[in-house]
């Protein structure tokens, strides 16, 4: 019964992990996008629309985020603690979000 309250409690924590990084990511490009003025008058700009820069930097951010993880992996597998400790299902989670903005990221490009 022990693991399933482990594994139910680590599941939560990545989730909400999940949650304050999105909201954070959507606060940040909110601010930077009313600083440098790119804020369309004629509409109000949705969620989507404050991540542009995100859509269009895509490739620039996801790649170097793809390679770092995997450096990590290797590291951690062959000369580090291992896969069991540490922040792995972190950086497992962080490599996922970054493969899919990598495969969405241009197909939101407008």
């Amino acid at each position: 019964m022990q693991p399933l309250f482990g594994g139910g409690a680590a599941a939560f924590q990545l989730l909400l992990m999940l949650a304050v990084g999105s909201l954070a990511v959507f606060m940040v490009s909110r601010v930077l996008e009313q600083r440098m003025g790119r804020k369309k008058p004629s509409r109000d700009p949705s969620a989507l629309d404050a991540l542009g820069w995100l859509w269009d930097y895509s490739n620039l951010i996801g790649i170097p985020v793809l390679l770092a993880g995997a450096a990590y992996l290797l590291w951690s597998l062959n000369w580090g603690p291992g896969l069991s400790t540490g922040p792995t299902m972190l950086v497992v989670l962080l490599m996922m979000v970054a493969a899919f903005l990598i495969g969405f990221g241009p197909s939101l490009r407008r």
